[in-house]
């Protein structure tokens, strides 16, 4: 990887003195801190593997120094190869407010050229402090800035707590009590702290601050022979250097304060599975383990790249970009390590309510509907016989005058074949223990399963006592069943045997046998209908109770979200919802149904039902269309606070993007063409952006993006930038802060993203920054 194009975690120190601040400090302690011992400064520094320094010094700059140094690191075969910038800088004495004290306010120059350098010198040689106890006040400090002209950082001193205006320590808080305030208007970038346990204190003043502020530590080194302590009798133990992920140059600390979450306290990705980059032209264009944004105009070949690497160049307009090109794919990686979103999936994903399912993965459980299915089931053929039951008792009463038998004497005597009459319910025999039977049958079976199942293992002597139990029912129901059953093919053969004589004997009887049978026969009938009417008469109608109300709902609790299925049923009456599925209007309550007495009324009563021979076929198709509705489910997502999720696109996007990135073991390479796709502005910055923060420094992020807020808010790690010219591409890369002669990332990300000029201000809103 080409180390002059991409950032890596450095040691940086703001915060040296030289023997130009002689005029503040006693004992000699800054005179051996001379031009002529540079030496031994940059070998405590490279020792130190300090990549980034400044000489700050109290109220002077010394530009011999300064180019002194510069010009000994600009040598390529110099000694001290881990030291790349030196920054000038200044640390000033500055009163905010005339009751109080003054504090220290270091000054860290962007080092345009000489010319600027020199005017920094001449600035403050106008403007000096011959007095040690001397100090500008806010408003010549700003002038002094001002007739400067050059982009600074400043950086206050806060050596304890904000709360402290004891005035003992020139800090931020030792010249103002509105330290809070200051820090607010951005006109403070950092705070410097040089003890470990004032960090802490300061961590804990600022919680909840916003902005939030970046914390430096600086070793205020007067003796260099004693770097990095201040001399060789003061000297902090504790001191530990500031790291930032950043190239060694003003941009990149400008960078690292205006964004510190993303480029202090964070570590290399140490990942072994990542996206090396490929080659344009024979030329390697670098992917950086972390964050890599691919920008450029529409159809300048972005989503080609993402194609590339991701091994899916089938279609013949890819193809020929590559071709032309000279693209190459120069790494690869294990496919199920690689996530890839391409432009237009969740959309697609989203349409088919699929979303948040990965392969043969379900997020929402399914239900169970069989209880809710049953107890309908019941209630309706009950409903139905009750109903029936009711319009047959008043017809066989309305009929019975229809059944009736003259007695003749005549008649009442013997024939030559002996006549046999049977109810012709004989052999309808209803067996009560029937489905009793079957039903413990099958609970005996599932007990048996599950007691051969591992999880069941530690309940199987209370499964066995169960199954013995139930075995034990079993054998009693089996008996009482067997009685009928044995009852049911008794009669039935008996019916048979009748059958076959009463037909051979009308075949051989003469017209006088015949007439007395069937006289016999007619008087049966007229027995068997006055019997089953006083049947019918004597039994009271046990019309159905209500069912009861029941849940149909499923949770799956998973990386911080709650899946939801909800029935339509769930925990609702739906007896309503029944009678108007079940009867036209006029008959859509209990009291209504229980009003119907013949089979016109029943036919007029079921919904779309015309003639009393489809009651049967309309009654299930509705009670189907019931049922249907009644299972009808909804899903929805709600976070860990139970707070629901939305269910529009963009909503259901953002949470898809939390959802995924929150696991840690199926992926480790993201390749997303687009993820800002439905998602608004406002969502990007305050939400989507942290969930990829949060993964930053463990998986490797790979994009392609048209929104600056991903790029320049996401603080990302390298920049891809394309361009296509006829279908030839030139493709730049490098991190945020990275420029030369030829390049300026953030120029490009200005020039060629709608919004980007705007957001890269608005991050870089500290005193008189530009892209």
């Amino acid at each position: 990887m080409n180390q002059e194009h991409h950032n890596s975690i450095i040691n940086f120190d703001l915060h040296i003195h030289s023997k130009a601040s002689t005029y503040k400090e006693k004992g000699g302690i800054v005179d051996n801190s001379t031009k002529e011992n540079i030496h031994i400064l940059l070998s405590k520094l490279n020792e130190y593997n300090v990549s980034l320094f400044s000489i700050t010094d109290h109220n002077r700059f010394d530009l011999d120094l300064y180019l002194t140094a510069s010009s000994i690191l600009a040598q390529p075969d110099n000694s001290y190869p881990k030291i790349k910038t030196i920054l000038p800088g200044i640390e000033f004495d500055v009163t905010f407010e005339e009751s109080m004290g003054k504090c220290h306010i270091i000054a860290i120059f962007n080092p345009v050229n000489k010319n600027m350098l020199i005017k920094i010198e001449k600035v403050i040689n106008a403007h000096l402090l011959l007095d040690e106890n001397c100090s500008y006040s806010k408003s010549e400090f700003n002038d002094i800035l001002y007739e400067i002209g050059i982009d600074t950082i400043l950086i206050a001193s806060q050596h304890k707590d904000i709360n402290d205006h004891s005035g003992k320590h020139s800090s931020l808080s030792d010249t103002t009590t509105k330290v809070e305030e200051v820090i607010k208007i951005g006109y403070i970038d950092a705070l410097e702290f040089q003890k470990p346990k004032v960090e802490g204190i300061l961590i804990n003043n600022l919680k909840g601050l916003l902005p939030t502020i970046t914390l430096l530590s600086g070793s205020d080194c007067h003796d260099w022979n004693y770097y990095p302590y201040h001399d060789a009798i003061n000297q902090n133990k504790s001191f530990y250097h500031s790291k930032a992920k950043i190239l060694p140059t003003f941009k990149g600390l400008l960078l690292a304060i205006t964004s510190p979450e993303t480029r202090f306290n964070c570590r290399e990705n140490t990942s072994q599975y990542f996206l090396s980059g490929f080659s344009h032209q024979g030329k390697a264009i670098n992917f950086v383990k972390g964050i890599n944004a691919i920008i450029g105009e529409n159809g300048s070949g972005k989503t080609t790249l993402l194609k590339l690497i991701n091994g899916k160049i089938n279609d013949s307009y890819v193809k020929k970009i590559i071709e032309k090109n000279e693209l190459k794919n120069t790494t690869s990686a294990v496919p199920t390590k690689i996530k890839y979103i391409e432009q237009g999936e969740i959309i697609e994903k989203f349409n088919k309510e699929a979303l948040f399912s990965s392969n043969e993965e379900k997020n929402f459980k399914e239900l169970n509907n069989d209880s809710f299915k049953k107890m309908y089931y019941d209630y309706a053929e009950n409903l139905y016989k009750c109903i029936e039951s009711i319009i047959n008792k008043k017809q066989i009463i309305s009929t019975l005058s229809q059944y009736n038998i003259s007695y003749k004497k005549n008649l009442e005597v013997s024939s030559y074949y002996i006549n046999i009459t049977c109810s012709k319910n004989f052999s309808d025999v209803q067996n009560p223990h029937e489905q009793p039977y079957f039903s413990i049958n099958e609970t005996i079976n599932k007990i048996r399963n599950m007691a051969e199942q591992e999880y069941y293992q530690i309940y199987k002597k209370q499964l066995t006592t169960v199954l013995i139990e139930l075995e034990n029912i079993q054998i009693n129901i089996k008996a009482k069943w067997e009685i009928i059953d044995y009852e049911t093919k008794i009669k039935n053969i008996i019916h048979k045997y009748l059958n076959d004589y009463s037909r051979k004997k009308n075949i051989n009887s003469n017209s006088r046998d015949q007439e007395i049978a069937e006289y016999r026969a007619n008087r049966q009938k007229v027995i068997d209908y006055i019997i089953e009417t006083i049947k019918i008469n004597i039994e009271d109608c046990k019309w159905p109770d209500a069912p009861e109300i029941i849940e149909g709902f499923s949770r799956n609790e998973k990386r911080g979200f709650n899946f939801i299925k909800k029935a339509s049923y769930n925990s609702i009456q739906m007896l309503d919802d029944f009678y108007l599925k079940m009867f036209v209007k006029e008959y859509n309550s209990f009291s209504q149904i229980q009003n119907i007495v013949s089979w016109d009324e029943f036919t007029n009563a079921v919904r779309n039902c015309t003639t009393s021979s489809a009651i049967k076929s309309k009654w299930k198709e509705n009670f189907d269309k019931f049922i249907a509705d009644a299972i009808k489910t909804t899903e929805y997502i709600t976070d860990s606070y139970n707070k629901q999720v939305g269910n529009t696109l963009g909503e259901m996007s953002l949470s898809y993007y939390r959802y995924f990135t929150e696991d840690s073991n199926d992926w480790s390479i993201l390749i997303v063409d687009q993820p800002e796709d439905n998602i608004s502005n406002n969502n990007i910055n305050n939400k989507l952006i942290s969930y990829f923060n949060s993964i930053r420094n463990e998986k490797q992020l790979i994009f392609v993006t048209h929104n600056p807020l991903l790029v320049v808010n996401l603080d990302v790690e390298n920049v891809i930038f394309v361009k296509n010219e006829n279908g030839k591409l030139f493709i730049t890369d490098g991190c945020l802060e990275y420029e030369n002669e030829q390049t300026n990332i953030l120029g490009l990300i200005a020039q060629n993203m709608d919004g980007g000029k705007e957001t890269i201000e608005k991050r870089l809103k500290v005193y008189g920054k530009k892209y």
